[in-house]
């Protein structure tokens, strides 16, 4: 039987790819945070970042995608996240782990609009803290390292 942890990535990736970001946000820890740096070695408190969210952050992210009407997501896209390489470290109520993401966007359109009937693919090496609470494993910090991460990442309007 898979890790504990083995499941939450997946079913996180479940949850994005199903536009299901209120029970994807109940994933992580209140004290959470979620990094897509530029530049991986660095302090996000003090340089830039594609992404540096905490919980609330995530909050106002998902009320936006889910409750407002957001024209760089009409329509919205259709997401595919396939992980692999899974490496899941466990030391009491605290586990680590890395994993390969390969996240697909596709979304609708027509040339009348830029940017949609495209295909784009967002490589990337990922880190995961956890933390085991009453409520089973939450996810305290996560770091997305997008392998294109110093190339122009345009239209990001969704929950990588």
């Amino acid at each position: 039987m898979s890790h504990p942890i083995h499941r939450l990535i997946h079913q996180e990736a479940r949850l994005l790819d199903e536009g299901r970001l209120d029970d994807w946000l109940a994933l992580y820890a209140d004290d959470a945070t979620y990094w897509v740096p530029i530049d991986e070695h660095a302090d996000p408190l003090k340089d830039s970042s594609v992404i540096y969210d905490d919980r609330l952050r995530l909050a106002m992210r998902v009320e936006q995608i889910m409750r407002q009407s957001r024209v760089a997501q009409s329509p919205a896209s259709n997401t595919l996240r396939m992980i692999t390489n899974v490496d899941v470290a466990e030391n009491g109520d605290l586990a680590s782990a890395t994993f390969a993401l390969l996240l697909t966007e596709v979304r609708s359109g027509d040339w009348r609009q830029n940017g949609l009937g495209e295909t784009r693919l967002f490589p990337a090496h990922c880190t995961m803290t956890c933390s085991r609470t009453a409520d089973g494993w939450k996810i305290q910090h996560k770091k997305i390292v997008l392998l294109h991460r110093r190339q122009p990442i345009v239209g990001l309007s969704f929950i990588i």
